[in-house]
């Protein structure tokens, strides 16, 4: 949980690195409350989870970019990275809006191989001392 709650106290901290365990517990963590009030909401059928569902999305957004530009920097790679797959994405628009289904599909696979690829930096354990600090300590 300090891990989670670490990364809100770092909110918005896009510089510095963030070791493999700070990062997957923080994930670990969030996708467990939201998969538990998704449960609830589901049941229940209440505007007030489906509300707070919401909320929770949005305020995990800001951590959850900087934590990952933290991991990143972990493996001696730039928080850029992150975006990398919008590019894929651009592609799949572009190609339905042309009615081109090689170029939808080109994006689509563009898109899923930088996925695979940043999902691989950050299982990737930390690099020693690197441009963006030393290693961070367990």
């Amino acid at each position: 949980m300090n891990h989670f709650i670490n990364a809100f106290k770092l909110y918005g901290v896009f510089s510095g690195r963030s070791t493999r365990e700070e990062y997957w517990m923080f994930t670990l963590i969030y996708l467990a409350v939201y998969i538990a009030l998704s449960i609830v909401a589901y049941f229940i059928n209440s505007e007030m989870f489906s509300a707070l569902l919401g909320i929770l999305s949005l305020a995990v957004i800001i951590p959850s970019i900087s934590i990952t530009t933290r991991r990143l920097h972990d493996v001696g790679h730039s928080g850029w990275w992150q975006a990398s797959p919008l590019i894929g994405y651009l592609f799949i628009f572009i190609g339905v809006a042309q009615e081109s289904t090689i170029l939808a599909g080109a994006g689509g696979a563009l898109a899923l191989i930088l996925f695979i690829l940043i999902l691989y930096f950050l299982v990737k354990p930390s690099d020693e001392d690197n441009q963006y600090g030393s290693k961070p300590q367990v």
